[in-house]
């Protein structure tokens, strides 16, 4: 019996023709994988390896990582012990290579990635190769969901390769060239490796850890792959007089198409006529379907001058119709709310409309910027409250928020959002009930119902002096305006960016972050995200002004 040493196990190995265990702990301990075929054993230990994990190399050179060597390990030299492949974006537990400027592979993936690299794919052993054009249509839920592990983009986006049901790659990413020339950096060529210097692609902006992208070392520059790909000159529609040429690091260009302006931003340029698209916004979608209408719209791409029906601002480049309606929207605006469920200013929900006469508005202001709003063109409404504002004025102000959509809170506790629980109650007349006697949350005993003040009396809810009807402890000292006790548990503030609704509760000491004030054993409204304190004054003056003047 002939035993063999890996630096790998403290003891030597046994070599076994035909692994046929069917134990299920007979794994490899370089890959993970089931061992079947030659392999090597300590049956002591239950330590395995198959023969290819065995007979991997100690030091890799990796076309794919040029400056340095790659170097065996057991396992990744991390705390923990793992790392995440930078092939197949999987964990690594066991052998890995691996570099100093943390870089890690699998074994098999170093391997099967170096032979892509060295373009000798038709020299790979064992392996079924399954060339298909495929579609969503005929990929499995599974294929949907992966990547082409070479360029990082979705695997079905065009005809793929599949290696042993392991490695997916797309075809047209198994003869990509080693080296390019790009008009973006002309002082050296691109080489095509692992980006772990974990660089940015210079026209998207993107960093891609896994997989491959073209990079310049000394210069630190990188190009995804398929931004390598995009044109130079684009001739579209929107522009017909000149051709458009790509550019880089263009200094506050407008895009006529998204109407942003980027410092610094790649995009296609005319010089001549100044006009710019960003590179992202080259190519938009034929047809969108949005919430906001009930037909989806179609591209129109010519630079003409418009009114968006669905914000009533105006546009000049590419727009979105919908023919039988009649509508021209910007792109962005197909993307608007139809429903905002509860509009933190207002309180209430508020829809967006094309149509005005359905709801009973009486004045026509923005109840954010005051100014008139165009019966002509679209807005957010709540036709219960009178309430109106622009679209753009209700996005805006919208997105300062921090929204949780709740619907289990809203039905639930801020429907049953009273702070006490009636234990008796008395009638006065036939339509008047009076709780008597009550069991707040705020205190272990129940409470009293009175009308009799005597001496001076503070409540424990609000600090203030007690003059007309109240809420008393028989047992202890402690007192509630019958207007504190009916403070509702749960509440809105409207200033306030986390809305969430903030609870009520009784501090022994909390600085309020409205007035600023300290405040000892008293109620406050918390907000249970940041953990601020509002003093129940300073909530109060909050709805005031929100019913007054937005409502």
């Amino acid at each position: 019996m002939e035993l063999h040493h890996h630096f790998s196990h403290q003891h030597p190995l046994e070599f076994i023709e035909q692994h046929n265990l069917k134990s299920e702990k007979a794994n490899c301990s370089g890959c993970g994988e089931k061992v079947s075929g030659p392999s090597y054993s300590c049956t002591e230990c239950e330590f395995y390896l198959d023969k290819k994990c065995f007979e991997a190399s100690p030091e890799v050179n990796h076309p794919f990582h040029p400056n340095h060597s790659l170097k065996l390990l057991a396992s990744p030299p991390y705390i923990g012990s793992w790392a995440i492949c930078a092939f197949c974006d999987r964990r690594c537990e066991n052998f890995v290579y691996h570099c100093s400027c943390k870089l890690d592979l699998h074994v098999k993936c170093a391997l099967f990635s170096k032979t892509i690299a060295e373009n000798k794919i038709g020299e790979l052993e064992g392996v079924s190769q399954k060339d298909l054009l495929v579609s969503s249509e005929n990929g499995s839920k599974e294929l949907e969901e992966t990547n082409c592990f070479v360029c990082r983009k979705p695997l079905l986006d065009s005809p793929f390769i599949s290696f042993d049901s392991r490695f997916h790659l797309h075809k047209k990413c198994l003869d990509l060239p080693i080296e390019v020339n790009h008009l973006f950096h002309s002082q050296h060529p691109l080489v095509l490796q692992f980006n772990s210097q974990r660089l940015p692609c210079q026209t998207c902006q993107i960093t891609q850890p896994r997989g491959v992208v073209y990079i310049c070392s000394p210069c630190e520059f990188a190009l995804h792959i398929a931004c390598v790909e995009r044109p130079t000159t684009l001739d579209l529609p929107c522009h017909r007089e000149h051709s458009l040429v790509l550019q880089l690091n263009l200094k506050s260009l407008l895009c006529q198409i998204c109407h942003e302006t980027h410092d610094l931003s790649p995009a296609y340029y005319c010089s001549a006529c100044k006009f710019g698209l960003h590179v992202q916004c080259v190519s938009p979608a034929p047809t969108i379907k949005g919430e906001i209408h009930e037909h989806p719209f179609t591209l129109f791409w010519r630079q003409v001058p418009f009114i968006c029906d669905a914000c009533g601002t105006s546009g000049d480049c590419i727009s979105y119709i919908c023919s039988p309606c009649g509508l021209i929207v910007h792109e962005k605006c197909i993307s608007v709310q139809p429903i905002i469920k509860r509009f933190p200013r207002h309180g209430h929900q508020i829809s967006h409309t094309f149509i005005h006469r359905k709801h009973e508005i009486k004045s026509w202001k923005c109840r954010i910027c005051y100014e008139e709003v165009n019966l002509k063109h679209g807005c957010y409404c709540c036709s219960d409250c009178n309430y109106i504002v622009h679209t753009n004025c209700g996005i805006k102000d919208y997105s300062w928020y921090d929204i949780v959509d709740d619907e289990l809170e809203e039905t639930g506790e801020l429907l049953n959002n009273s702070a006490f629980v009636v234990i008796r109650e008395t009638k006065l007349g036939d339509n008047i009930v009076i709780p008597t006697e009550i069991k707040h949350l705020s205190h272990p005993h129940n409470l009293i119902f009175s009308n009799d003040v005597e001496g001076d009396r503070y409540c424990d809810g609000c600090m203030l002096f007690i003059s007309n009807s109240f809420y008393h402890c028989a047992q202890c000292d402690f007192f509630l305006h019958k207007s504190c006790a009916k403070l509702p548990k749960k509440m809105y503030s409207w200033d306030h960016i986390h809305q969430r609704p903030l609870t009520l509760d009784l501090h022994a000491v909390f600085f309020c972050q409205h007035c600023f004030f300290e405040f000892n054993n008293c109620f406050s409204y918390d907000c249970n995200v940041c953990e601020y304190h509002f003093c129940v004054h300073c909530l109060q003056i909050s709805v005031f002004l929100l019913q007054k003047y937005e409502g």
